[in-house]
């Protein structure tokens, strides 16, 4: 067996995307969208010793600055014992680009219903259930560097779940989607090394929880969000011509389910070695498809940059590969600025 590796909690990614072998179809959740609850938002039950949830916002913040926060607990099965953590990806913050993640024993997490309080570590959680409150901290250092963000919502559109938010997958796996915060105007504090600044602007909130790994189970995911305009975006993942996962849109004054049924590759741009899709169309059920384009390439993170190269080859002689995570500006249709957020799988 492999050597056991130091856990880096956006290692969580890896696992955090995953469905397996399409030998047979996927099953979606049946029902239309519904709104979501504090049993949608609180962490779920464990299905398997590889059973994994992200809790994942997305912020667009004054000056241009790009924002991303993840929450996670991990099960690595009997490769690792399971831990939780936290990671942070900042882009544009005065010309500079920052990552930081952070890990924890299991016993550390907490999920407290009463006040919708997940927290990794006393000086990294979440507060307050959507819509009617909630904020996000995040304080730690490591290696000699200071990271911090403090953010509250306000404005906050209504979270929605497609039916009971669970893909039935083959061979008995199973993976959860719930669209907790569509848009939000958040406003707060970010700083680098001490370097703060008062920021606010746009933030979106996405939930998901699995059984397996993805880097054994995926090729690609999509994700994005509309940061103006009326709120939209969506999740969706794909194995060769398969597709699932889901989006939402506001129509008439109601969010309506994006349900995908196919994924076109329009045209690709290669970035860092990689062949990634720079326009997509996003066929959908019953509604016109969804263009997304590329326009703005600002990060690019490995899941396994952290680690030596020695815990490197044993995560992905395990893991069955290394997720690339692209993250960026877009356009939605060809008008509408976008968040996106692309994972690939490099075997």
């Amino acid at each position: 067996m492999p050597k056991p590796i130091r856990y880096n909690p956006i290692l969580a990614g890896l696992l955090s995307l995953g469905l397996v072998s399409f030998a047979a179809a996927q099953i979606s959740p049946t029902g239309s969208l519904r709104p979501d609850g504090l049993a949608d938002f609180a962490p779920h039950n464990a299905y398997s010793k590889t059973h994994n949830e992200l809790w994942t916002y997305q912020f667009w913040l004054n000056n241009g600055v790009q924002v991303q926060l993840n929450l996670s607990r991990a099960n690595f099965g009997s490769f690792k014992d399971p831990v939780c953590g936290a990671d942070l990806a900042v882009t544009g913050f005065r010309g500079r680009n920052a990552f930081v993640a952070r890990e924890y024993p299991l016993k550390r997490f907490s999920w407290t219903p009463a006040t919708a309080r997940l927290e990794v570590h006393p000086n990294i959680y979440v507060e307050g259930l959507p819509p009617r409150a909630h904020k996000v901290f995040f304080s730690t250092v490591k290696d000699e560097k200071a990271y911090f963000l403090e953010l509250t919502f306000e404005n906050m559109t209504p979270g929605v779940v497609w039916g009971d938010g669970v893909f039935k997958l083959p061979e008995d796996q199973k993976m959860g989607l719930y669209f907790h915060i569509p848009k939000a105007r958040v406003s707060g504090r970010l700083a680098l090394d001490g370097d703060t600044i008062v920021v606010k602007g746009f933030g979106w909130m996405d939930h998901t929880w699995q059984t397996q790994f993805a880097t054994k189970l995926i090729d690609i995911s999509y994700r994005y969000t509309a940061f103006t305009g009326r709120p939209e975006g969506g999740y969706f993942f794909q194995r060769g011509n398969n597709v699932f996962g889901y989006g939402i849109r506001e129509d008439k004054g109601r969010m309506a389910l994006l349900s995908p049924i196919g994924v076109s590759v329009v045209s690709r741009a290669a970035w860092g070695g990689v062949s990634l899709p720079k326009q997509i169309d996003i066929a959908l059920d019953g509604k016109p498809a969804v263009t997304l384009l590329r326009t703005e390439d600002r990060q690019r993170t490995s899941f396994m940059q952290e680690l030596s190269s020695l815990e490197r080859f044993g995560a992905k002689v395990f893991l069955g590969g290394e997720l690339v995570g692209f993250r960026g500006i877009g356009q939605v249709d060809g008008t509408q600025p976008a968040i996106y957020s692309f994972t690939v799988v490099k075997k």
